[in-house]
């Protein structure tokens, strides 16, 4: 990691520029999220089914995970007090806009959102200091999210995910795009991402 540049999100400074992706179902929790918050990387927790250890869990999922989103974000942070801290919340989610808002009411530093187009979300932060991050995978994808947001809410995003046909997770491709898209083919893609992404950050 010696000799890299911290990265810098809008008035979030990371000394190590690692983002820990987010993995659903009690893997990325505050545990994980807070000890590499601790070391100088960006903690991601997955709201993806994240009450499953609270006793009502089968019972009353939806409150269940809102309550869980608030104590491993605590247990992060405690971890971690000065770190940054975010969650990974997938569109495809049945509470969706509830668990930003959770997130949200916690302290979250950073959402990174993908699974879906998370074109509400700039609503659902209005008003904190919570920094947005789509998941994009084609410059299809960021010319949407990126023009909506710039028309209704006058923002764009605090940073960009791009998620290549190789990188596993809930990718934007059909089977004929991963079959077709090589190394050469995809890195254009980005190429053609970023113009986009300059674009609004420009504006």
């Amino acid at each position: 990691m010696k000799g890299l540049p911290e990265l810098v999100i809008g008035d979030l400074k990371v000394k190590r520029p690692v983002i820990q992706g987010g993995m659903g179902v009690g893997v990325s929790l505050g545990q994980l999220a807070g000890a590499v918050a601790k070391e100088g990387g960006v903690g991601i927790i997955s709201t993806a089914q994240i009450g499953f250890r609270e006793p009502d869990f089968e019972t009353n999922t939806r409150a269940a995970n809102i309550r869980a989103i608030g104590s491993e974000f605590q247990r992060a942070r405690e971890t971690a007090p000065d770190g940054v801290i975010g969650f990974n919340i997938m569109v495809a989610l049945k509470d969706y806009d509830e668990h930003v808002k959770a997130a949200v009411d916690a302290g979250a530093d950073l959402i990174v959102s993908g699974a879906g187009l998370p074109i509400e979300l700039p609503g659902l932060v209005e008003g904190s200091s919570t920094k947005i991050a789509p998941i994009v995978s084609t410059e299809k994808s960021v010319k949407v999210i990126l023009k909506y947001w710039d028309k209704k809410f006058s923002r764009t995003a605090d940073l960009i995910v791009i998620e290549g046909p190789k990188a596993g997770g809930h990718l934007g491709f059909d089977r004929e795009q991963l079959e077709t898209y090589t190394q050469e083919s995809y890195d254009n893609e980005i190429e053609r991402i970023m113009a986009v992404v300059r674009k609004y950050a420009q504006k």
